[in-house]
């Protein structure tokens, strides 16, 4: 109860016993409880006039590094000699040493600094407001207020670093990469025979083709290498995400497209991001550095959730991926996800899965037993079967353990520039 409607009730009680029986005594009594409350109102705190500013280094992190958390206070009304600071920590962040919390007492002009550091799991942390409580010597009046003192930080994916993702779509645009274009020019890899035009380097003609025709000069032509348009497509949905004691499936997606995404930023393609979960999140294809902020960003943001519009991969948005492009998708991957699959290579699509093993992920939760053996052998033929299914229609895929680090998973079948795959045609 309020320590000022107590003492409210107990000098009314005192005062009503005392002129109801006619006795001197209750009243007595309530002498030293005046005295108390009016020193209480005399020392009472003014209205607080505090400012807060905020200082967070870094802004950006990785899961599990230190971030330290500095916040000054000024007291720029009255003295206040008994106030309470407190700095609330926004959900899953974890402190780990300093103050977050400060009794003191602050004069005019006074600051005060509050510095300790967190950390926390992938994510977007905002700080709002700092909690002031003032009260007078006595702790019967108290003054609350809370200092606006906004600030965030971001906790990046872990992003394991790659050398090459090898991609090959049917169509690629017109600047200069490292994905191969079928068309003959400059380039590295030899292309064909082509007769000579006034203009071409002497350094290229091919002397021994040449020969044949004495009238007549051929050279070599090199296959030319260009970016391409990548669509990054993570599923995250909740009913393909496996979660254990041991952490969430979910995270070693994340960590495998910002991977990817980094890469092929880094060859010069124009990538774009769709998450595909409780609602769509779509990064606008671009390029370089700042696509790769965007990307990381959205990654950052991405969690698992249930939607009845898009629990299935039958309502993916093909709309918004370029035509004839690449697409990567990683997802764990569902039995049924296979007739979509498919009907995207008919359309004409690149398509690379990249496919953490729930199997191998959760097998390690459950006890031993024979049980427990035989369900994760049939669930294994199963997913054998669905990935032969998916490299029977061109489909390039990556089962990946992930007690396995990615990129030496990645570099062992991904790396290497599959052959030219005609489209599917129905």
């Amino acid at each position: 109860m309020n320590r000022v409607l107590l003492l409210g009730l107990l000098i009314y009680s005192l005062l009503l016993l005392g002129l109801l029986t006619v006795n001197g005594g209750p009243i007595v009594l309530l002498v030293p409880l005046l005295l108390y409350v009016m020193a209480g109102i005399y020392f009472a705190p003014g209205r607080l006039q505090l400012e807060a500013s905020r200082e967070i280094e870094p802004e950006r992190a990785y899961p599990g590094d230190p971030v330290r958390v500095k916040v000054t206070i000024t007291n720029r009304g009255s003295a206040v000699e008994d106030l309470l600071l407190e700095d609330p920590l926004p959900p899953g962040l974890e402190w780990i040493n300093g103050d977050y919390r400060l009794l003191c007492s602050l004069a005019s002009g006074q600051s005060v600094e509050l510095e300790y550091s967190v950390r926390g799991d992938r994510g977007l942390y905002r700080f709002e407001n700092t909690r002031a409580v003032a009260q007078d010597f006595f702790s019967i009046f108290r003054r609350e207020a809370s200092i606006p003192s906004p600030a965030q930080f971001l906790v990046l994916p872990y992003t394991p670093l790659i050398k090459k993702v090898a991609i090959r779509p049917r169509e690629t645009r017109v600047y200069s990469g490292t994905i191969p274009a079928r068309e003959g020019g400059t380039g590295v890899d030899f292309f064909g025979v082509r007769a000579y035009a006034p203009g071409d380097s002497v350094r290229h003609i091919n002397w021994r083709v040449s020969a044949r025709y004495p009238e007549r000069l051929f050279i070599n032509e090199y296959e030319q290498e260009r970016v391409g348009d990548v669509g990054i497509v993570l599923d995250a949905r909740r009913r393909s995400n496996i979660e254990t004691p041991a952490g969430s499936l979910f995270e070693h997606q994340v960590a495998a497209a910002a991977a990817i995404s980094q890469a092929l930023l880094r060859d010069g393609n124009r990538v774009s991001l769709l998450i595909y979960g409780q609602f769509l999140d779509r990064t606008y294809p671009g390029y370089g550095k700042k696509q790769r902020e965007r990307i990381l960003q959205a990654l950052t943001r991405a969690r698992p959730g249930d939607s009845l519009v898009f629990d299935r991969l039958e309502n993916l948005p093909t709309r918004l991926l370029p035509i004839r492009s690449q697409i990567i998708l990683i997802s764990p991957l569902l039995n049924e996800d296979l007739p979509v699959l498919i009907q995207l290579r008919v359309r004409g699509y690149q398509l690379m899965v990249v496919s953490p093993d729930p199997i191998a992920f959760s097998e390690s939760a459950y006890p031993q037993s024979q049980t427990i053996s035989l369900a994760v052998r049939l669930a294994r033929m199963e997913r054998s079967l669905l990935f032969a299914n998916l490299q029977h229609a061109g489909v390039r895929v990556l089962n990946w353990d992930v007690s396995i680090p990615f990129e030496q998973a990645m570099h062992q079948v991904l790396a290497r520039t599959p052959p030219p795959i005609r489209s599917l045609r129905v």
